[in-house]
């Protein structure tokens, strides 16, 4: 179900689920409405279950009797009927054994990672008030977890005192929220306000391998900022081995290693490499009211003002003053 789709009763919907018995992948996403009730009968065993409905006592008893998803999105936040207070929900060893990729607000993750084989997390949600975003708490080194996906477009660097300090053990990173042009009249963070918290956040991740940069802009743009990003990171991230960087966009990416000292190649299109697959699945929950927006009549995150804007005539000033001497 996806908002803005076809009309689809609630009913005949509950009844198909009942009756998909050998389904595997359900996404229920992009609606501001919950649904939740479609649940109810829906006794399939699941792979993989996206959901972005507020997160109520429905959709926990459909997860508590899901013992087979491996990959898990519930974006949203918790419903008034059960909120957990601060320190968030408890869930026994039982609820969801199998669980090895997780998109959540980092309340869920704090209480869903422990004593689950975890090895991908995705931070969304109203994480920008978070104390590290609880980084070291969640993503901690007892944990399997390799792969981390941060939804950048919920974070106002100018606002934040110190950046996210990203655990040593962490070997992949994908990045959202940076946009190449302004999407709004409020414009955006420039990179003057997030440059130097990405190369703090960026520079101590010894065991990095792949960095991905997801931007919303025009399919041309990739390869020039491909380039500008190549600039401005090189420094930091040179001095990493086998550290490969993908910009990718909207059906394009790019990929490039720092290690090289080569400016990108020109992109083309590619949505079958892995960097920008991984990308796709980061950027399909984000246009949702949740996660961007705090006016709940846009729906995508395109009128969001906490984008971070890609400006070339800025980025290339930046990187020559910071550069002069």
């Amino acid at each position: 179900m996806v908002q803005n789709g076809p009309e689809v009763h609630l009913d005949n919907l509950s009844l198909a689920l009942k009756n998909m018995t050998c389904l595997s992948t359900l996404k229920l996403i992009h609606s501001q409405e919950c649904y939740s009730s479609v649940l109810r009968y829906c006794d399939a065993k699941l792979h993989i279950f996206h959901c972005t409905y507020t997160i109520d006592l429905q959709i926990l008893s459909f997860l508590n009797r899901q013992g087979s998803i491996r990959n898990l999105a519930i974006t949203a936040m918790y419903a008034a009927d059960v909120y957990f207070g601060i320190e968030g929900p408890t869930f026994p060893p039982t609820f969801l054994p199998h669980l090895t990729e997780v998109s959540a607000v980092p309340l869920f993750l704090n209480a869903i990672i422990p004593g689950r084989p975890v090895h991908t997390v995705r931070f969304k949600g109203q994480h920008a008030c978070m104390g590290s975003w609880e980084l070291n708490r969640i993503v901690g080194p007892s944990t399997s977890i390799r792969n981390l996906g941060l939804d950048l477009m919920a974070w106002t660097p100018r606002h934040q005192c110190s950046c996210p300090s990203i655990p040593k053990h962490v070997e992949e990173i994908t990045l959202t929220g940076f946009a190449t042009q302004r999407l709004s009249a409020y414009g955006g963070s420039g990179i003057r306000d997030w440059g130097c918290y990405l190369h703090q956040m960026l520079e101590d991740i010894p065991n990095l391998k792949r960095l991905t940069f997801w931007f919303e802009g025009k399919h041309a743009d990739a390869y020039s900022w491909a380039r500008l990003l190549f600039l401005e990171f090189y420094d930091t991230l040179s001095r990493l081995k086998h550290v490969s960087c993908v910009v990718a966009g909207p059906d394009v990416s790019t990929t490039f290693d720092f290690s090289s000292g080569c400016f990108p190649i020109p992109c083309s299109k590619d949505n079958r490499t892995r960097g920008h697959r991984a990308a796709n699945d980061v950027r399909e929950l984000m246009p949702i009211p949740v996660l961007c927006c705090e006016n709940e009549e846009y729906i995508c995150d395109a009128y969001s003002y906490l984008n971070l804007h890609l400006d070339r005539a800025e980025m290339e000033g930046w990187y020559q003053l910071r550069h002069r001497n």
